[in-house]
């Protein structure tokens, strides 16, 4: 605390400091927490704390993904060094990999990576790996952090607590003999609570309205993740769960785009619901446009200007629209227009494959698929809650059947129209594999 007020000029809220002084007594430290509530204050402010006050002291900051160690921690250690009292010498480089370097051997330097040969390279009396986002971090690479540290040295595990399984996960439970443990909700943020000086950039009471509004309330599991801090409670018949959505949003930064240009396109039905138009190519999908109030024409021409700025030269891209109700005349204008191929979709129509109720059955598990298999979506805290949203039953037939839009719409708020869209372009016409409940593989890609 002392390093931290006197040296960085960084005065911790109450729960910052617990966790400060949790890894100052223990050699194992993990601390789960919603968002906004300073965690990459307090990695920076442990990073150059352990660096300045070990001989040999070498620090690790990682993550699953680099641009969390890129655009986030390392920002924020480099902002911290710069306003210290006084100067903290050594070399800091603008390149995390490169890092803060010093000519005695200490350093702190980020690094990701998919190869656990390269963490299992570090060596020092006195090593502090901090591993940010840790729900999502490889098992691999947990088992050869922690061979690193059967010389010395401490860890921190930090993060939204996304998984029901995992080094993270059994940090809090199976293994909580092991650690010492921390739970911090956005809803403790004294910019909320008003118990202490509100600190810029922690949660506030109107980013706690927004994020209930966007995540569906406290039933959401997203919800209970990002802003209560806790583990998810998702129903076992989700159609999507929430580790498959947190992985596919995580690696979409780095994820390329590759194939032919396809967008799903869903039409609003009712005056409170929106028209979406979620482009896709392969695994990546791209920022949906999102329209409300528009007619069949406008509603068509924004469909074409999508399409006309992300086409490759001489390419005509798919287009699949929701054909129910008003989404006909919008299927109609661009089949038209000549410049794209349209697929007009009736997901009311009988399944393609064997196990499903309907076609928008068929779309939701197919999406489920897509994303398991390495599909990427942007950040889109609204998109997110809808995928996990959805539960599904069987009909007397034995056919899995997704639970009904206007059942989800009661319960989000909301109806479902950036998931249904993303749906669509995700789907293909081409046979698809009967229907099984087995949910995907989790294993991570890279």
């Amino acid at each position: 605390m002392a390093f931290a007020r006197e040296v960085l000029r960084v005065r911790p809220w109450r729960r910052q400091a617990e966790v400060l002084e949790l890894v100052a007594r223990h050699p194992w430290v993990a601390a789960r927490s919603g968002h906004k509530v300073g965690k990459s204050t307090s990695a920076a402010v442990l990073a150059l704390w352990w660096v300045l006050t070990r001989p040999r002291g070498r620090v690790v900051l990682t993550a699953p993904a680099d641009h969390q160690v890129k655009n986030i921690l390392w920002p924020e250690l480099r902002r911290l060094y710069r306003q210290a009292a006084t100067p903290l010498g050594g070399k800091l480089y603008d390149d995390h990999r490169s890092g803060l370097k010093y000519d005695d051997g200490r350093e702190v330097l980020g690094l990701t990576t998919n190869e656990a040969e390269r963490i299992a390279g570090l060596s020092s009396p006195n090593l502090f790996f901090v591993v940010d986002e840790a729900a999502g971090y490889p098992e691999e690479l947990f088992e050869a952090v922690f061979g690193n540290l059967a010389g010395g040295g401490k860890v921190l595990l930090l993060g939204n607590p996304t998984r029901t399984s995992g080094t993270f996960y059994e940090a809090f439970h199976q293994k909580r003999d092991l650690w010492a443990t921390a739970h911090i909700s956005s809803l403790e943020s004294p910019c909320i609570t008003n118990a202490e000086p509100c600190v810029p950039g922690l949660a506030t009471p109107e980013w706690a309205v927004r994020a209930k509004a966007q995540w569906g309330g406290e039933e959401s599991p997203i919800y209970q993740v990002r802003v209560l801090g806790e583990f998810p409670r998702q129903a076992e018949n989700a159609v999507i769960g929430l580790e498959v959505v947190e992985a596919a949003t995580r690696r979409w930064a780095e994820t390329p785009d590759g194939g032919t240009l396809e967008l799903g396109v869903d039409v609003a039905r009712y005056g409170d619901d929106r028209s979406v138009i979620f482009p896709r190519r392969g695994k990546k999908a791209f920022k949906p446009v999102v329209l409300r109030s528009m007619d069949v024409v406008e509603v068509a021409g924004k469909a074409l200007e999508a399409a006309r700025a992300l086409a490759k030269p001489g390419e005509k891209p798919v287009v699949k629209v929701d054909e129910i109700g008003i989404g006909a005349g919008v299927a109609d204008i661009l089949k038209r227009s000549g410049e794209v191929l349209v697929v007009a979709v009736n997901v009311a129509e009988h399944a393609r494959a064997e196990g499903y109720a309907k076609l928008r059955d068929q779309l939701w598990f197919s999406l489920r698929d897509w994303l398991a298999e390495g599909g990427a979506i942007p950040p889109e805290p609204e998109l997110e809650a809808e995928l996990v949203a959805p539960t599904y039953t069987f009909d007397a037939q034995g056919r899995a059947k997704v639970e009904a839009k206007d059942q989800i719409k009661r319960r989000l708020g909301r109806s479902p129209d950036l998931a249904d869209a993303l749906a669509l372009a995700v789907w293909s016409a081409k046979p698809a594999p009967a229907f099984s409940s087995k949910r995907p593989s989790l294993k991570r890609r890279f």
